[in-house]
């Protein structure tokens, strides 16, 4: 390999580390949402998206405003259909740049459960106290579970708040619930 090809390669190496270092970030005011159950589904809805960084997805509820990173652009269009499909309205939408040179330390969770998922009905009472704990604090829930076990699992935790809760529930094939709870920090 020429020294000029060398030089070129390394060029558009670092070319597409400068595309790839940056991240998108959106903001977005939306109209409807009246529940933890519907800012839930938001969230869940919005991590789908390619490129999204699914722990970065906020929902406040009160506001009505949503704020999500993604690796990719995401189009006005797409978002006003994913909110239209969830039942709410998108009224603005703000989009910023940065780049990913800062990395963020690693969380410890708060609390770290596995529980038989053959014994939910046993443990609501148990998952709405861990519901209450993080509607209580700004915190994050993760939960692998089967997926056949979603509604059970964030009924109690959902239903009937009016605090947004966090949330993102991660199929599995396991019989055990695996649940854990990250506190917010301060950055």
């Amino acid at each position: 390999m020429s020294v000029r090809n060398f030089l070129l390669s390394i060029l558009l190496m670092v070319a597409g580390l400068s595309v790839q270092a940056e991240t998108y970030n959106y903001n977005a005011d939306v109209k409807g949402m009246v529940c933890a159950f519907c800012a839930y589904s938001v969230s869940k809805n919005i991590s789908k998206l390619p490129g999204v960084d699914a722990d970065s997805v906020s929902v406040d509820l009160k506001g009505g405003h949503v704020a999500f990173k993604s690796s990719k652009k995401v189009s006005e269009e797409k978002l006003t259909a994913l909110f239209a499909d969830s039942g709410f309205s998108l009224s603005h939408l703000s989009l910023s740049k940065t780049s990913k040179d800062s990395v963020s330390a690693e969380q410890q969770a708060t609390l770290d459960l596995q529980l038989d998922v053959f014994k939910l009905d046993q443990l609501i009472s148990v998952i709405e106290a861990i519901g209450n704990i993080a509607a209580s604090n700004p915190s994050r829930l993760i939960i692998n579970a089967p997926a056949a076990q979603e509604e059970t699992i964030l009924k109690p935790l959902l239903m009937g708040r009016q605090q947004v809760i966090k949330v993102r529930f991660i199929p599995s094939e396991s019989d055990v619930m695996h649940l854990q709870l990250f506190e917010a920090v301060d950055e």
